[in-house]
């Protein structure tokens, strides 16, 4: 087993999976980092797929995306990739089986090769370990005191600036412009974890990124959560907690299937919507934006410091 660590928690890894190309977008995350839970990732026999397909795909959907659809199999979650038309072309075909607290996961895969026209040889498929072993590890972290965002991540004098919203929003433009403009350490692009831990808020980098491919295996403690809005001129207010709740609601990355995740995570959303400021930032992708919101974070963090 290989040993990998993200957000304090532990990932182990069967040899198997981990001399896979495509595994190694997890090289980065081998440091030993202080660990409350585990999740262990093992490899299923490919003999058994088309069986272990067969079993799952009878019991209800209760999720589905674009790469993949979620069973309930009452013991365990099955993840079974989507077979379009491509992946059928390629024999692309998995099944993740999960313990109902994603400690435990086996991953049967199909690895027959196929011929690739455009590099002219033949070519054995990867792990999905970008889409389906992502969603089981995020969903075992809302069951242990985390979440991952859809957002951005910096360090900035040893404190953390998250920025959240949709995509195309413009947060790791701002991400870089904090790079830029105010010195700042740009942590993760996308999906960063965030935990409370003994009393404390910290942000963390995550093994897997979106388009950006920026992620460190770095925590820090968060400052501020950053709402973005792009507008003709900067302009930043403070959100009350039931206006941070309703951003958490659309920016956590949640299991919906899973209600007992789900009854974990919700009150730890309120706990944070509680705790770390929330701002709601409208923006123009200019240097003035992040002195806005830097003057605006400290003023707030002085007014703390005046008042203990």
């Amino acid at each position: 087993m290989h040993e990998y660590y993200f957000a304090n928690y532990r990932l182990l890894v069967d040899d198997a999976i981990s001399s896979d190309d495509s595994m190694k977008y997890l090289a980065g995350f081998s440091k030993v980092m202080p660990v409350t839970h585990t999740f262990a990732i093992h490899m299923g026999d490919e003999v058994l797929l088309e069986a272990k397909m067969a079993e799952v795909t009878v019991c209800p959907i209760v999720c589905t995306t674009d790469s993949f659809n979620i069973h309930d199999t009452k013991d365990a979650w099955a993840f079974v990739s989507m077979m379009d038309e491509e992946s059928i072309r390629r024999h692309v075909k998995y099944v993740l089986t999960c313990s109902r607290d994603y400690s435990e996961m086996t991953l049967y895969i199909s690895r027959q090769p196929y011929y690739k026209e455009r590099k002219h040889r033949w070519v054995t498929p990867g792990i999905p370990v970008s889409s389906a072993i992502r969603t089981a590890c995020e969903a075992g972290m809302t069951m242990r005191d985390g979440m991952p965002l859809h957002a951005s991540l910096v360090e900035k004098d040893g404190y953390g600036v998250v920025f959240l919203g949709p995509s195309g929003m413009g947060k790791s433009t701002q991400a870089k412009l904090w790079v830029e403009y105010q010195n700042a350490d740009f942590i993760i692009g996308d999906r960063p974890g965030l935990r409370r831990i003994d009393g404390q808020w910290m942000g963390f980098g995550m093994p897997w990124d979106g388009k950006d491919n920026i992620k460190q295996q770095k925590q820090v403690p968060i400052r501020a959560l950053i709402s973005l809005e792009q507008a003709p001129e900067n302009s930043i207010r403070r959100l009350t907690k039931q206006e941070a709740m309703m951003v958490l609601l659309n920016q956590v990355m949640m299991p919906m299937w899973d209600d007992a995740a789900m009854a974990l995570l919700t009150p730890l959303m309120g706990q944070l919507a509680t705790e770390i400021p929330f701002y709601h930032l409208k923006n123009l992708p200019n240097k003035e934006a992040t002195e806005l919101t830097r003057e605006t974070i400290c003023e707030i963090c002085s007014c703390r410091r005046t008042t203990i």
